[in-house]
């Protein structure tokens, strides 16, 4: 079954709301001025039972030029329009305005229903057709159905009736994952006994009774208490119905028309959006760059700045790259259609397609962001995985971040990534985690950066200290998500472009190389060391004794990487192979004794109590031994 919306057009006074209230039955007008009036000024609902037994959801939208913002709110979520004109007026200005905005929003199928037929002539409705038929020339509706009707006769009105449910019939592609519930709220009102109730068109995703929801783009959270479709109580409503919703856990001073309602976490508001930006070629207005204008997307409306990408001014009829600069958050997709109007005076003059919803500042005129954005426009799906993976491969997007982003469902968005591994042009660093091939080629010009400067400031330390690597690394990239950072470091690795031990990080193929002078101050300390086995030195005490201290500094911190020193605390270094003895004497008195006290290893080794409490410590922090009452025993 299609779920369908249809949406009126037409100029004031051409009998939209009587044309919906002869082929529903209802009439759409709910305001005592509307009443009054004789016009629509706030958005109208209907719905007309299909052949099939499905339901299609009409809106009827205000005619008159001050309502036109009133009408954007509700067009965007059709899939068809119904285009009315006045037999006795013919096509007039609000006409020739709504027929751009349809356009602009990239509305594809429509029929055009002539009214009033009863009070024109044959001769005069041959004028009238043909004022229609050049009006949508070069239109989506050059080729539709256009039926005469009079709601005061009848005539045509079961004609207009078969031609919607014809048309309604045409399969239709709209997703309803759960996840990507989105609908732009166009009315929020209480009812007495249930409370807060928003409405709208449902225009992709799912929602059900009990599930939590967000509200873009101040990210509130609710919860859905009831869902009603068409007048009906139902548990669940799928994209493209008209869908009412009462809320709990929120009140009705924080929703407005504009908002959005949504999945949780499936919308990134923004006060950038990157666009393809068309002109009217009717428009009399230039776009140039900075102009302000006002932004019409979903149900909302934001006063923005245009910056033009691509030149300097777009005149009617052209096309070009632009970045609005909202002056409030908005929460949109990549796809989404919009339309903008004059600061002022206030009139149609352009609109277009959301190419990224959530940009970073853009230099006009940078190439690599035209190029970026041809592909978010043109590209297939693979291009767009492969480009949503590369501008967020810094934070390291997993599959369901990257779905959301697309708008499309986790298990094709990790087809995908899986096919962009295979070609190359992904990497996967977990089975949920992609980052692009150019990131990773990044990455390793920034570590071989980062370690052969090291290795040239300190050529006798083995290599960079990990945690000193990894943080340098972190801010050099300006990684955004390091929780995955070391696994790239790990790939790097594993590809052998840098050694990543326990304690350090350095160049493939780095070595220790000493001068002449150096191979002798290293020979020395080595000796020392070795002479005063079981009273090595404090650091600090060897450093005075050198005239070189940073480099005697160095030479120990080689020697300990070597393995032939080792630090037995921060204020000491020892002989390796003394070390080794002491600690196999120790096991061999453990597992002959069961325990050692602090008194009996001074006495064994001859040395002071300060130096066997060292090695004692030593012992404990390597989980060889631990203390017991005075003594020490095994592990």
């Amino acid at each position: 079954m299609n779920n369908i919306i249809i949406g009126t057009a037409g100029h004031v006074d051409h009998g939209k709301t009587s044309l919906i209230r002869a082929l529903t039955g209802t009439d759409t007008d709910r305001l005592k001025e509307e009443k009054q009036r004789g016009i629509t000024i706030e958005l109208g609902f209907a719905d007309l039972k299909a052949p099939d037994g499905s339901t299609i959801g009409i809106i009827d939208v205000p005619g008159h030029e001050k309502f036109i913002r009133n009408m954007l709110a509700g067009i965007g979520g059709i899939d068809m329009v119904l285009l009315v004109v006045a037999a006795d007026e013919g096509v007039m200005p609000q006409t020739q305005e709504h027929l751009d905005i349809v356009r602009l929003l990239n509305i594809r199928r429509g029929i055009i229903a002539v009214t009033k037929s009863d009070l024109v002539d044959e001769e005069w409705m041959t004028l009238v057709h043909a004022d229609i038929l050049e009006a949508v020339q070069g239109t989506f509706l050059e080729q539709a159905p256009m039926i005469d009707v009079s709601t005061k006769t009848g005539l045509g009105i079961e004609a207009l009736r078969e031609a919607v449910f014809d048309m309604a019939s045409i399969p239709g592609r709209r997703n309803n994952d759960p996840d990507l519930l989105r609908m732009p709220i166009d009315r929020v009102f209480t009812i007495e006994g249930f409370g807060t109730v928003v409405t709208g068109t449902l225009v992709e995703g799912s929602v059900r009774v009990g599930q939590s929801v967000s509200v873009y783009p101040e990210n509130k959270q609710a919860r859905v208490r009831n869902v009603q479709v068409h007048g009906a109580m139902v548990d669940q409503a799928r994209a493209g119905q008209r869908t009412a919703i009462n809320l709990t856990s929120i009140k009705k001073e924080d929703l407005q028309r504009g908002q959005v309602l949504a999945a949780p976490d499936s919308l990134h508001p923004s006060r950038m959006i990157d666009v393809r930006l068309d002109v009217l070629a009717s428009s009399a207005r230039t776009v140039e760059n900075n102009s302000r204008v006002h932004l019409h997307a979903g149900a909302d409306e934001v006063l923005c700045k245009v910056v033009l990408l691509d030149r300097n001014a777009l005149g009617a009829g052209e096309s070009g790259y632009a970045q609005l600069r909202l002056e409030q958050p908005i929460a949109l997709k990549q796809g989404d259609r919009f339309v903008i109007r004059y600061y002022s005076p206030v009139e149609t003059i352009g609109g277009g397609a959301v190419l990224d919803a959530g940009p970073r500042k853009h230099r006009r005129n940078d190439p690599s962001v035209l190029s970026a954005l041809a592909v978010r426009e043109s590209g297939d799906e693979r291009e767009l995985m492969e480009l949503a993976v590369k501008e967020n491969s810094r934070s390291f997007p997993d599959i369901t971040s990257i779905a959301k982003q697309m708008g499309i469902a986790q298990e094709e968005a990790l087809r995908y990534g899986n096919e962009g591994v295979e070609s190359g042009r992904l990497a996967q660093l977990s089975d949920r985690v992609f980052i692009h091939a150019d990131f990773v080629k990044e990455t390793t010009v920034h570590a071989e950066r980062i370690l052969s400067d090291y290795h040239a400031k300190y050529p006798l330390s083995p290599g960079m200290p990990r945690e000193e690597f990894r943080s340098r690394i972190e801010q050099s990239l300006r990684i955004r998500d390091a929780r995955h950072l070391e696994r790239i470091i790990e790939r790097l690795a594993e590809e052998g472009s840098l050694i990543w031990e326990s304690a350090f990080a350095a160049l493939t193929g780095f070595s220790v190389q000493y001068t002449d002078a150096q191979l002798e101050m290293r020979d020395d300390l080595l000796e020392s060391y070795r002479k005063q086995a079981h009273e090595p030195p404090e650091t600090d005490i060897v450093l005075e004794g050198c005239r070189d201290r940073e480099l005697c500094r160095q030479i120990l911190a080689a020697l300990a990487s070597e393995g032939l020193l080792v630090r037995l605390n921060p204020a000491v270094y020892m002989d390796a192979a003394t070390l080794d003895a002491i600690v196999a004497s120790i096991r061999q008195r453990l597992a002959s004794q069961g325990t050692i006290s602090l008194g009996e290893l001074r006495d064994e080794l001859s040395t002071s109590r300060k130096f066997a409490m060292q090695i004692l410590e030593y012992c404990d922090e390597k989980k060889i031994t631990r203390m017991e009452g005075d003594y020490r025993v095994s592990y």
